[in-house]
């Protein structure tokens, strides 16, 4: 799948929705202005309006005439004692696993998630985005940053495979918990054109936090699911 330029519209859209879904920005709280946005981003109010829109329309944001914008409380955040792999779940459902890396590379850790990660400001964390499949049809998009100094062994070949594995048996620590962050949204063109869809088919998106038994954070990954062909599923205790 090819890089394509993302629109600056689509770029706040995106941050605004992830910081949402961090917890940044709680239920009731008011996000910047839109002129704060404008000078922020150096764009128009056109462009600023164009990505408060989406956010609006799916329940997100609400306008509040005269006072501003503010966040509602249209997404679940869930601590989750067990969670399946996909690569378990899965073949437990008789399909084939399989994952295609699209993006494996290194970079400065955003300054948005560095105390996600429960790393340095400066630290450096691998930028990797994989497709997941069930039987040849894509099934999740994910996006994961994950310390290059905790996991510095990480490579192609243990994500062309299940990265839960590796953590477990090659390295030998146990996954304790993830926090998940759920929220229902419309499409993006990459994703109508990835998963075949409707750009009017809703989908879930996920923001997932991994915590090992000794306290470490696996990972933060942003797991975008072909919600008509798999649904997010979890066993709580």
């Amino acid at each position: 799948m090819e890089k394509k330029r993302v629109a600056q519209y689509k770029i706040i859209e995106d941050e605004l929705r992830e910081s949402i879904m961090m917890g940044q920005y709680k239920q009731g709280d008011m996000i910047p202005t839109e002129a704060e946005l404008m000078i922020g981003y150096g764009v128009s109010r056109v462009t600023v309006r164009k990505a408060l829109d989406p956010l609006v329309a799916q329940g997100m944001l609400q306008r509040v005439a005269g006072a501003g914008t503010f966040v509602k409380n249209t997404f679940v955040k869930e601590h989750v004692p067990i969670l399946r792999g996909f690569t378990d779940e899965i073949t437990e459902m008789g399909m084939q696993p399989t994952s295609k890396v699209i993006t494996f590379e290194l970079m400065k850790v955003p300054d948005r998630l560095y105390r996600t990660l429960g790393i340095g400001k400066d630290e450096m964390v691998y930028y990797i985005q994989r497709i997941r499949y069930a039987d040849g049809v894509p099934f999740v998009l994910e996006t994961t940053h994950m310390s290059v100094r905790l996991y510095p062994d990480m490579s192609l070949k243990i994500l062309n495979g299940s990265k839960y594995h590796y953590v477990e048996d090659t390295l030998g620590l146990k996954i304790a918990y993830s926090e998940h962050t759920v929220t229902p949204l419309l499409p993006s063109e990459e994703i109508v054109e990835l998963f075949g869809l409707s750009p009017r088919q809703p989908i879930i998106k996920a923001a997932n936090t991994t915590f090992l038994e000794n306290g470490q954070v696996l990972d933060y990954t942003e797991l975008t699911y072909n919600s008509p062909k798999y649904q997010l599923r979890y066993i709580k205790q």
